[in-house]
């Protein structure tokens, strides 16, 4: 039985480390797909990869949307059966927070934000992925 391919999921992968990282994992021969909250953006983004001939493919996963969970986890089983790399890179730093000195100058509402996009959407969405997960090797 021949090896199947890895493949590989990186949210927030349309800039930054995320764009990296999927260049290099691309590099060593795994399929990635290049999430972004907007695809334009992530087709942009992947336009130069496939042009190196490396196996790449944005999607469209906003992590803070439980739907986009399921689109994504529906489309890797359709077309993969299985998950092997999950890096959950997609992240926010709001506007209009930097430079505060203590956190009485951040609104509530600006960390409950951050905490909901950068911890519980990460949870919640590798607890959607972790079937596929599960399936890897």
């Amino acid at each position: 039985m021949s090896e199947q391919k890895k493949v590989a999921l990186i949210t927030g992968a349309n800039k930054g480390l995320g764009l990296e990282t999927a260049r290099q994992l691309a590099a060593q021969g795994v399929t990635v797909l290049l999430g972004a909250r907007d695809i334009g953006r992530g087709d942009a983004a992947a336009a130069p990869l496939k042009a190196e001939g490396l196996d790449v493919r944005a999607v469209k996963i906003d992590v803070d949307d439980r739907a986009d969970h399921a689109a994504i986890a529906a489309l890797i089983e359709k077309e993969f059966g299985k998950l092997d790399i999950l890096i959950n890179n997609a992240g926010v730093m709001l506007d209009g927070e930097l430079g505060k000195n203590t956190t009485l100058e951040i609104s509530e509402e600006n960390v409950r934000k951050t905490f909901d996009t950068n911890f519980f959407a990460v949870v919640a969405l590798t607890g959607t992925l972790l079937p596929l997960l599960q399936k890897s090797e």
